[in-house]
């Protein structure tokens, strides 16, 4: 069975209000599995186990992301694979395809990471992240938390969205000059408003979230240009 990023969104949806456990990966609580994850990592669990946390999907961070790759369904048992089983960190590190936040594609299933956490982007600027033991897995706005970096995990398989695939698009005429500049490349081909604002509509027409100008985001917008593959907004 293959692992696609839409299986990993619909997953961690799933399991938003389910608690947080460390060094779990889709287990089914219980006071034994609780015991034996107090005896492994005694630093994280300085908290009794109550009644309303049992018989539930318990997840760390990666271990949501774990949870998927290893389990049949949302709600079947996980079965371990010590070959994927690393940190936070570690899957940023396996990660072939990554970079800055602010590069990140508009792609839901892309994980995002800060040091030693990482979430999931389910898209519409949202993401499903294992918190921590006072949160469980909840939705977060993307920009309202401080994510550094992102990247797609290597045992998935991405695929483009298909509303927006099959979605038919207008575009800019296809730039011919030599400037390097995405606001004189826009200004040549006839766009009057090159203003900051209008640029992020189209950088969000295009994929490329968190749009701030910079030269990196404004470099991805130039080759769409310059190939007349610019989306309008």
């Amino acid at each position: 069975m293959s692992k696609t990023n839409k299986g990993l969104v619909e997953y961690c949806k799933t399991q938003i209000g389910n608690p947080y456990w460390y060094g779990c990966f889709g287990q089914i609580s219980s006071k034994s599995l609780y015991n034996n994850k107090k005896k492994q990592y005694p630093s994280q669990y300085q908290w009794e186990c109550t009644k309303n946390q049992i018989g539930k999907k318990v997840h760390d961070c990666v271990g949501l992301i774990k949870g998927y790759l290893w389990s049949e369904s949302p709600t079947s048992k996980p079965k371990y694979k010590g070959s994927q089983d690393v940190s936070a960190n570690g899957m940023y590190d396996k990660c072939k395809t990554k970079g800055k936040i602010n590069t990140m594609p508009n792609e839901p299933g892309v994980l995002v990471f800060m040091d030693n956490h990482v979430g999931v982007y389910i898209g519409n600027g949202y993401v499903v992240e294992a918190r921590g033991h006072v949160y469980g897995v909840v939705k977060t706005k993307l920009s309202e938390r401080k994510w550094t970096k992102w990247g797609k995990c290597p045992w998935i398989e991405y695929s483009a969205n298909k509303v927006s695939a099959n979605k038919s698009h207008s575009y800019y005429p296809k730039y011919k000059g030599l400037s390097i500049s995405i606001v004189d490349a826009l200004q040549a081909i006839g766009v009057e408003d090159v203003t900051l604002s209008h640029r992020k509509k189209i950088a969000k027409a295009n994929g490329i979230a968190n749009y701030k100008g910079t030269a990196s985001q404004n470099l991805k917008m130039l080759k769409l240009l310059k190939k007349g593959k610019l989306i309008k907004e």
